[in-house]
């Protein structure tokens, strides 16, 4: 189960730090903008790595998001946590390029993320306190998956422009 009083790094629309908050109080505040860091791995065919989040985690439990993506923790950068992340939810280490750094609004949240893009075909060691599965998925699945997807992932797939706005 996720701490609800794990720390935040909160920021502004520029990703200036204001302050800290904990995951509860950043969770259920649109108007606290929080610091996520993301990865899209991309396999040899060209196919997207999924996570499918585990049933115990506090924000959208079993549904499919993106390769892997965690909150900034105080003191690490974006890439930092990136390669953290991969490597506690995936096992995994390989290099990653920044994409794009944006806002997303979603029902419950804003983050400030940054997303990055990697490659790599496994194997993985998942954790299973983090995420059920993970396998890979053509950018159509993807598009047929919209209702088993994170609003989370459907806007960094809009952002990467595999799902239209209008999807």
């Amino acid at each position: 189960m996720d701490d609800p009083n794990e720390t935040f790094v909160v920021v502004d629309k520029n990703d200036k730090i204001l302050g800290y908050r904990s995951r509860y109080q950043c969770h259920h505040d649109r108007s606290i903008i929080h610091r996520v860091a993301g990865v899209i791995l991309f396999n040899n065919k060209g196919k997207i790595l999924l996570q499918k989040r585990s049933l115990t985690k506090d924000t959208d439990p079993g549904l499919y998001t993106i390769s892997t993506c965690g909150h900034v923790s105080r003191g690490e950068t974006y890439k930092q946590a990136a390669k953290r992340e991969l490597f506690e939810e995936l096992g995994i280490s390989t290099e990653i390029k920044r994409f794009k750094k944006f806002i997303i609004t979603v029902p419950i949240e804003t983050e400030m993320e940054v997303l990055f893009i990697g490659k790599c075909n496994g194997p993985f060691k998942i954790n299973k306190d983090e995420v059920t599965e993970v396998d890979f998925f053509s950018f159509n699945q993807i598009k047929d998956m919209y209702p088993q997807l994170t609003a989370f992932a459907i806007e960094n797939f809009k952002q990467m422009n595999i799902i239209s706005n209008n999807s």
